[in-house]
């Protein structure tokens, strides 16, 4: 017998589409999910069901998706629909037996799979394909056990014991009348939650309170709508699925260790596993590909069209596309690799780039009254950006040469110069290099582990005459080896006044090499050895180093280093070669850029920010007096609200830097998440409202779809109606009734310009409230 499938097809390929064939390699192919010839075979795409395929056969076929292997399966059309029906709506249909995992697998791109089988009723026309009809849909309730919602055939319930435990006991369908079990959603929600984790919707709220804030609204919204009429009537099965009825989840988080070091922990809520994807990475695909053209990205659009929102689904896609597996936004966020800041007008040059600030002594404080004031150059958010960028330059390049220990680099690793030995005596120098650590005399008879300064300075000041000199700096550079340097941080080795030999990252704590000359040491692994001794007198402020043995180069920072090492995948001989190692991508999120004065904020970065001056044109920055550029890793999106400022009006240099995308109103996304509110229709109100909007000033000022998304309940599109859309339409108008009224109609503002609040009640369910009718009719054209 048949069997009946959905079929998955990229819609950045539609040449499968037009030509009818899926290309996954030979048959047996976990893509095909073992469909057979005969086979019948929704089509989705864009997470919608366009077509009614029948499986012909395998066979060969040259083709662009795998050209690698000419496996693929053909297919001829049955039906063609005459219009897209959202996957959420289809399996909704009286024709499926309701298979909510089975949805959520859909509304996801799973690799390695393609085709998922549904499971039919005796009310699906098998062959009479002519009767196939999508008008009929059952609804989902979350409903009290003592309140019966208002049903219909088929209609399934998800049964609350009461308000004040919410504990789901049953799951049922309504059939001829009555209720009866409905075994397959009660099997999905036992295989979802063990016994001991079948929470309570309180509980759940409790857990998603800090962790999880749409899970949260949404059961705050089913717990209201339960308290306040008994039921809850489900849009989207989905959200129902995820929210409630896989419980609290656990995914894997990165998190840093005491060395910095990213490794995973366990926290709420569950991703999705490696191999899968969600389906949104379709429609951010563009934007990775965008971001890989031009690391500098612009998203500009009305307000609302989830344009700050959208950063975070382009990370994750261009994640996807640079590491070939999903990782999260969270883990991104947890590894410190972006940074969200915003512009205004008050925004600076000295916030963006480096600026002086004023530092107060607080050992000043302590003696005088008023203290005294310090200045220092500080690194704005960008340079910030760019040391933590290079760092991670520095650790791939140092992976891809083969180098152990660049792992433990931090973006605030200290810099240390050190003298290894005396002045024309290299005996130590060449020590230290073979044994790969540095080494420091005096006390050479005293294993010095745990000693502080002061323990160390009275050692030394013991073991010289009372006439000697003031053992002050000794005791600096042993406490400094000992207790200051810490693992992954950078030792410059001195060579003279302005050039150093070597560069190194120190890999271990303290050690006491008992018997040796200079037996104080510090593992270290060699980053950088030079054939000619390099200057570093620019880098370092025109400062001359000393003769000192150890101290901080405060003004050396990883960007500098990155800069000095300069490694390349064959610049060690003795090293074989290996694949060039990824350097993870580190994004700057610049939220209302054209808010801000661009041209003074930016300054002099105007130049690097563009792809082909990045790491190798610099720019002496005016504070630090050093050179700095942009590394080749850090990508800056932004966003622009055009209702504040047309893109027509942007900085002319910026223009020409940033790549351009435009962010629209999305009404298909009310297809897939909740096209219908009560009576209201979502898509259709907001479209009908922003073509009025265009006509009456620019498409600029249409309204985004967010205003209207995560509407559960008509109280939720009460309050989003009457508290953020009447006043941005207001506002628009400078508070011209008459034009308000041309766009919103004539009964939500009185004549004097006041609001009027329409009534939500209704004597019962299937009675349209005064506000719904309001609303339909703006988009129907008549009252309804």
């Amino acid at each position: 017998m048949s069997k009946i499938y959905f079929g998955k097809f990229d819609s950045k390929r539609p040449i499968q589409i037009q030509e009818r064939y899926y290309a996954a390699g030979e048959k047996g192919s976990s893509w095909y999910g073992g469909i057979e010839p005969g086979d019948y075979v929704f089509v989705v795409t864009n997470s919608s069901v366009i077509a009614l395929w029948k499986v012909r056969e395998y066979g060969n076929k040259m083709n662009p998706i795998n050209p690698a292997d000419t496996g693929v399966v053909f297919f001829d059309e049955v039906k063609q629909l005459t219009q897209a029906i959202p996957v959420s709506k289809f399996i909704k249909s009286p024709y499926f037996n309701v298979d909510i995992n089975l949805l959520n697998k859909i509304s996801k791109s799973t690799f390695g799979y393609g085709f998922f089988p549904i499971e039919t009723t005796s009310m699906f026309p098998m062959e009479q394909w002519g009767q196939l009809s999508f008008e009929s849909e059952r609804q989902f309730f979350v409903t009290l056990s003592t309140q019966l919602p208002p049903l219909s055939e088929n209609d399934v319930m998800v049964v609350v014991n009461n308000l004040q435990e919410a504990r789901m006991i049953e799951f049922l369908e309504w059939k001829d009348g009555k209720s009866q079990p409905y075994l397959g959603l009660r099997k999905l929600y036992e295989d979802k939650n063990a016994d001991k984790e079948r929470y309570t919707l309180h509980e759940l709220l409790e857990f998603a309170e800090e962790e999880a804030p749409f899970k949260r609204n949404y059961l705050k919204s089913v717990l209201s709508e339960l308290e306040k009429q008994g039921y809850f009537m489900v849009s989207n099965p989905a959200k129902l699925y995820d929210n409630i009825l896989v419980g609290r989840r656990k995914t894997l988080i990165a998190k840093p260790n005491s060395d910095g070091i990213i490794k995973p922990s366990i926290v709420s809520p569950e991703p999705l596993v490696e191999e899968e994807c969600p389906e949104y990475f379709e429609q951010y695909r563009n934007y990775a590909e965008l971001l890989e053209f031009n690391p500098n990205l612009i998203l500009y659009g009305p307000p609302g069209t989830g344009k700050t929102f959208a950063t975070k689904n382009i990370i994750e896609a261009f994640e996807y596309r640079q590491q070939k597996r999903y990782v999260p936004f969270t883990t991104v966020e947890k590894e410190e690799r972006v940074r969200f800041i915003t512009f205004h007008q008050s925004y600076s040059y000295e916030e963006f780039i480096e600026g002086i600030r004023p530092q107060l002594d607080d050992a000043s404080v302590q003696k005088t009254d008023g203290g005294e004031i310090r200045y220092k150059v500080e690194s704005g958010v960008l340079k910030q950006m760019v040391e933590a960028a290079s760092t991670q330059i520095i650790k791939a390049e140092s992976q891809q040469s083969g180098i152990i220990g660049a792992e433990l680099i931090r973006p605030n690793s200290r810099v240390w110069k050190v003298s290894l030995g005396r002045r024309n005596d290299d005996h130590i120098y060449s020590r230290c290099k073979k044994e790969k650590h540095i080494a420091v005399d005096w006390l050479d008879n005293l294993d010095l582990s745990d000693k502080t300064y002061e323990e160390i300075f009275a050692l030394l000041k013991s073991e010289r005459d009372d006439d000697a000199q003031n053992p002050t700096m000794d005791a600096n550079t042993l406490d400094t080896l000992i207790n200051q340097m810490n693992k992954g941080d950078i030792v410059f080795i001195y060579d003279g006044p302005w050039t150093i030999r070597d560069i190194g990252v120190i890999t271990g704590d303290y050690k006491f090499m008992e018997g040796r000359s200079s037996p104080h040491i510090r593992a270290v692994t060699w980053l950088k050895e030079f054939s000619q001794p390099m200057d570093i007198s620019e880098m370092n402020g025109g400062i001359r180093l000393t003769l000192k043995t150890i101290y901080e180069l405060p003004r050396i920072q990883m960007s500098d280093v990155q800069k000095l090492i300069g490694y390349h995948a064959n610049s060690n001989p003795t090293i074989s070669k290996v694949q060039p190692v990824p350097q993870s991508p580190y994004y700057l999120i610049i939220d209302e850029i054209n808010r801000g004065n661009i041209s003074k904020i930016f300054g002099e970065l105007m130049t690097l920010v563009e792809k082909d001056k990045r790491q190798t044109i610099s720019t002496i920055l005016p504070y630090s007096k050093k050179p700095f550029t942009l590394p080749r890793n850090l990508y800056i999106i932004g966003t622009m609200n055009t209702s504040d400022r047309s893109i027509a009006m942007l900085d002319t240099a910026l223009r020409r830097r940033f790549v351009f995308v435009e962010v629209e109103p999305d009404y298909a996304l009310f297809d897939q998440n909740n096209a219908k509110v009560g009576f209201v229709e979502l898509a259709p109100l907001l479209k009908s409202i922003n073509e009025r909007i265009s006509e009456k000033i620019d498409r600029d000022h249409r309204i985004g779809h967010a205003y209207l998304m995560d509407i559960l309940t008509i109280d939720d599109l009460f309050k989003s109606w009457y508290y953020k859309v009447l006043p941005l339409i207001a506002e628009y108008f400078y508070n011209d009734v008459t034009a308000i009224q041309s766009v919103v109609g004539t009964k939500f503002f009185e004549k004097s310009g006041s609001i009027r609040f329409l009534s939500t009640l209704s004597s019962n369910s299937e009675t349209i409230t005064e506000f719904e009718k309001a609303l339909v009719a703006l988009y129907k054209g008549s009252e309804a």
